[in-house]
Order: C-alpha cells, then sequence, then structure tokens
C-alpha cells in the first residue's frame, strides 16, 4: 500500500482519482423551446452536433472572460506590463546579436 496525505491507500485508489480527474465533466443545459430551436438551426447550419456547436460557444465565452481578466490585471498593474516590456526588449536584443 502507498501512504498518501498521512493516510495508507491501495494503487488502484490513486489510480481511480486520477482517471475521475482526466475525465471530462458531464453538465446539462436546461434551454427554453426557443433557444433549443436556435441552437439547433446554428448547429444544423456548421453541420455539427448541438453538444459540440454548444462546447464551441462555451469555449469562446470561456476565453472571452479570461482575455477581459487579464486585460484587468494588466490595466490594473503597469508595473507588470512595463517589467514584460523590457524583459521582451532584452529577449529581442539578445536574438538581434545572435
Amino acid at each position: 500500500m502507498q501512504r498518501t496525505r498521512g493516510r495508507a491507500s491501495a494503487p488502484h485508489h490513486d489510480s481511480a482519482i486520477r482517471y475521475r480527474l482526466m475525465m471530462a465533466r458531464t453538465i446539462t443545459l436546461r434551454l427554453s423551446d426557443t433557444a433549443y430551436e436556435a441552437v439547433k438551426r446554428h448547429a444544423e447550419a456548421d453541420q455539427r452536433s448541438m453538444n459540440a456547436w454548444i462546447e464551441d460557444v462555451l469555449d469562446a465565452e470561456d476565453m472571452r472572460r479570461r482575455c477581459a481578466a487579464h486585460h484587468e490585471f494588466l490595466t490594473n498593474n503597469p508595473s507588470v506590463v512595463a517589467f514584460a516590456e523590457d524583459w521582451a526588449d532584452r529577449n529581442l536584443d539578445d536574438l538581434a546579436q545572435r
């Protein structure tokens, strides 16, 4: 047996935990009839399954939110921006000298 955080655990237990962490999670969306028909229409137009179409919409929304959070962070931390710009400039100078 292996020790995990102070307690014994069987090897199959650890692999089961890793398996569950790697598996995609399923959520159920409840859509109004109007929203369902709109998703169906857009998915068919893109020749995609409804699930794949919704996943793409959610991925785009996730990226939009991450970019907005990144923009807010950079706006609120000008010293980080200055450091990154200086770092990039040094890297470009190093590359030019090679």
